[in-house]
């Protein structure tokens, strides 16, 4: 008797990574998948999702969350990219909640609403006063049309606190996350975890296999958000005799003026050493440009710019992680060359500053290959779906 073969529907939005998981659940489960892809009328086509065979575009309107609750009694099993406000309400909607898969990115709950005992940010960071007025006309209309799209501020985390607490399903990319909220009460103690990364280790390195570091510059942060802590890291970094090396920090993405904020204390700490950047520039030149940078610093407390880290570490950079990290116990967990912010990170230490060995590079290579090559994916994928799904539909 032939295997049955299980339907699958995503629910997403038109970000980048949805391609990357195309690909992955094609590999695992082919020609069983479906992705839908919610778009505004006033801008309709795709910008970064591929337009496949496997994916139809849907228009935002009164009755789509209705439009999508029923269309997933089709299906075998549900996966929403992203446990977002909308997300969330057509999970809480459906009336086969037992099919559904949250696909939890981290800032959905890492607010401090949900965790208030837990610092998200340092102190230096927390007395950081960004001016009240700062975005144009034509942001702020965006942003006034984004709350009334995806529901207003109120409502998101009231939604996607309770579509968390009741999902059967949840995946993360390790376990350390998903147990995090688990132990703060905010997922189920029933709920049971689906390991999935969207960026397989050959899709983040396409074309780069080989490439490693050639520089003792250093990477600072992945974004211009609070979470990053750039203070706390540059206040250190001031004290340390960093040299003639460049302080790189991507700052192209999040809020604009902490990024003017940043860019403006970075160059008073560190002068001309310090480079921000501030605008998007092609893969290749910003390739260029981190491969320069033997030392990586992200000085997140909670779990974020895990392809970055990931890059970076397959890369040879030796990367620095603070210890409240979920990623960073997840990584000395499975034996990767890791380094803490606040053992390792000071002016003391003089081997601080020094880059991997041709063997720390080897060994940490090899455990990435192992976590979360291609095939390692796909395995994880096709048992964990295949165990709660396939054989009870």
């Amino acid at each position: 008797m032939p295997e049955k073969k299980i339907s699958i529907l995503h629910i997403a939005t038109d970000e980048k990574f949805i391609n990357a998981a195309n690909y992955i659940f094609e590999k695992a489960f082919p020609g069983c998948n479906h992705f839908v892809i919610r778009r505004s009328r006033l801008n309709s086509k795709l910008e970064h999702v591929e337009k496949k065979k496997n994916v139809q575009v849907v228009f935002y309107n009164n009755g789509l969350v209705k439009k999508l609750s029923e269309m997933t009694q089709n299906y075998d099993c549900v996966f929403l990219h992203g446990i977002s406000a909308y997300n969330s309400t057509i999970y809480l909607q459906s009336k086969q909640k037992e099919k559904f898969i949250g696909m939890l990115w981290g800032a959905e709950l890492y607010t401090e609403e949900n965790l208030p005992d837990d610092k998200l940010v340092g102190d230096l960071t927390a007395s950081i006063k960004l001016p009240e007025s700062g975005h144009s006309l034509k942001e702020r209309i965006k942003e006034l049309a984004r709350n009334i799209i995806y529901c207003k501020p109120s409502t998101i985390t009231d939604a996607t606190r309770l579509a968390t607490s009741e999902l059967r399903y949840i995946s993360t990319l390790h376990e350390e996350d998903f147990n995090y909220f688990r132990e703060r009460n905010l997922i189920s103690e029933k709920c049971r975890h689906i390991p999935f990364a969207y960026y397989p280790l050959e899709f983040i390195m396409q074309g780069n296999e080989s490439a490693t570091v050639n520089g003792n510059n250093i990477l600072l942060g992945n974004s211009a958000s609070f979470t990053n802590n750039h203070l706390e890291a540059l206040d250190i970094l001031r004290r340390m005799d960093t040299g003639i090396r460049k302080i790189v920090a991507p700052l192209s993405y999040g809020n604009s003026r902490y990024a003017d904020y940043i860019q403006d204390k970075g160059t008073e700490l560190l002068g001309e050493n310090f480079i921000p950047l501030r605008k998007f520039m092609p893969l290749n030149e910003y390739t260029s440009i981190i491969r320069g940078c033997g030392i990586t610093i992200m000085n997140h407390y909670r779990q974020q710019a895990e392809g970055n880290i990931l890059t970076m570490l397959w890369l040879g950079s030796k990367v620095y992680l603070n210890e409240s990290n979920t990623f960073y116990q997840y990584l000395k967990r499975v034996g990767a060359v890791i380094f803490s912010m606040e053992k390792d990170f000071s002016e003391g230490n003089l081997s601080a500053l020094e880059n991997l060995s041709h063997n720390e590079i080897k060994h940490n290579r090899d455990i990435l290959k192992k976590e979360i090559g291609e095939e390692r994916i796909i395995e994880r994928l096709r048992n964990s779906v295949q165990k709660y799904f396939l054989y009870h539909t």
